[in-house]
């Protein structure tokens, strides 16, 4: 008899059975994670393996404890598998999502010269998925390989090779679990480590949909309408590109003075770079968080709500989001009347789901950093607690965009403050998503519609 019956199932959609099975694998790992042969020492409690059960399955990274010391090889296996299985049900779900999509366009589009999800139609569900399987596989497995042949300099065959296997799977999830006690900080100006884990990050959370649009572009014997790499991808490549190039010259100009001071320029450039990349969800750090200036801080916690990209490991409203506000605020100061780019004119529906996904996310933010204040701080007044506003708001926004860096607060939050942010992490991961998707089913006929009236905006 299954755990949950089968006719119960039946009567979930899809957005219901995501959030259910994730529950369920949190929950499990939880059990996992509680016996004895995962710690060391004491065994982990309920709250506390709640909070790594959910960061580990929701791929954000937060931690109470350390993982590399704290829990046993047995504990470490267990979180890598939660992390496996959070990833790719997050890889499932979108490309499930994105294929439904490409559906619904194709049948709108008869005439194959329009659409981002045009490409999608020519490919069964089936080897779509299996395409994310292998896909996953293939990357994790070199990811591995290269690390090992630089870490097996450092450290026994045997622990090179976990290290190896478990920062390859964490990074290309955009986990960003380390099994170092200071996650990736000794390696801050080894090129092979942070070239790896770059590559690793971006290829996770940059969506299988933009893979599959660039592969089928590249192919030879590629049909002439596969041959134009979609809307979609444009823009998911632009915004990734503009994010990475701005957030490492930003990075690399804030932190002159601090941080990088005593670096040369190629050490200062290697170590922006990699911050501008793990915080679009990656949660690695080669640079101790709250070192970083103030500055540096507000910049991570912008990258950090925007995130990566729709189908992908990431978290955060996405670059397409992100993308398409700036190009609605653009058109807006332009004197345009409907936002364009890339000579193709945004949807109505599109604008529509990028300003609630918006909303919604900072309204998120703001209340439960609210929650937070109230329950770490309580009545304490603004001087006597300077820096604990920024450090909770930075905690909040990294659990939401399932990023996991950390200015140090994390092991210090009280036991309902660490039930906040499990909430947070939860809903960052499965939200979005499912509010998505809920958009995407629920559309009644317009039967009436009211007479339009004019506000004052601005």
């Amino acid at each position: 008899m299954s755990i949950f019956p089968l006719h119960l199932w039946r009567r979930l959609n899809a957005a219901q059975i995501a959030l259910t099975g994730f529950m369920l694998v949190i929950m499990i790992g939880v059990f996992f994670l509680m016996l004895p042969i995962s710690t060391n020492g004491e065994p982990l409690g309920f709250v506390d393996s709640l909070f790594t059960s959910t960061s580990a399955v929701c791929v954000t990274g937060l931690t109470v404890v350390d993982t590399g010391t704290r829990f046993t090889f047995f504990g470490q296996a267990v979180i890598l598998v939660l992390i496996q299985t959070g990833g790719f049900g997050i890889m499932t779900l979108s490309t499930f999502f994105l294929f439904i999509m490409g559906r619904r366009a194709t049948m709108r589009l008869q005439d194959g010269a329009s659409g981002s999800f045009l490409k999608l139609s020519h490919y069964s569900l089936t080897f779509l998925l299996k395409s994310v399987f292998f896909f996953t596989f293939f990357m994790e497995t070199t990811i591995a390989l290269i690390l090992f042949c630089r870490l097996i300099f450092d450290f026994p065959f045997g622990r090179a090779l976990w290290l190896s296997i478990f920062h390859a799977i964490s990074g290309f999830c955009n986990a960003g679990f380390s099994l170092f006690p200071n996650s990736l900080e000794n390696y801050a100006g080894d090129p092979v480590i942070n070239l790896t884990l770059i590559t690793a990050i971006i290829m996770g959370g940059i969506g299988f949909f933009v893979l599959v649009d660039i592969w089928d572009t590249l192919k030879k014997d590629a049909d002439p309408e596969k041959k134009r790499i979609s809307f979609h991808t444009k823009i998911v490549l632009l915004m990734t590109a503009i994010l990475i190039t701005s957030g490492t010259l930003l990075f690399f100009l804030f932190e002159q003075a601090n941080t990088f001071q005593d670096l040369s320029l190629g050490q200062g450039f290697m170590r922006s770079l990699f911050l501008s990349v793990t915080a679009r969800t990656a949660g690695f750090n080669t640079v101790a968080t709250n070192s970083l200036t103030n500055t540096s801080l507000l910049l991570l916690i912008i990258l950090m709500v925007i995130g990566g990209a729709p189908g992908g490991m990431a978290g955060g409203i996405k670059v397409t989001t992100a993308g398409v506000i700036m190009l609605v605020a653009v058109s807006k100061l332009r004197g345009q009347g409907t936002p364009s780019l890339f000579g193709r004119s945004l949807s109505r529906e599109d604008l529509e789901r990028a300003v609630s996904l918006s909303l919604l996310a900072v309204g998120l933010i703001v209340a439960m950093t609210m929650l937070l204040l109230n329950t770490e701080q309580g009545g304490v007044a603004y001087e006597k607690s300077r820096g604990l506003f920024l450090s909770l708001l930075f905690e909040c926004v990294s659990a939401f965009g399932t990023v996991g860096l950390s200015t140090g607060g994390t092991p210090d939050l009280s036991v309902i403050g660490r039930l906040i942010i499990v909430m947070v992490m939860f809903i960052g991961r499965l939200g979005p998503l499912t509010l998505i998707l809920t958009m995407e089913r629920r559309k009644p006929p317009v039967r009436m519609k009211y007479p339009d009236e004019k506000i004052l905006i601005g």
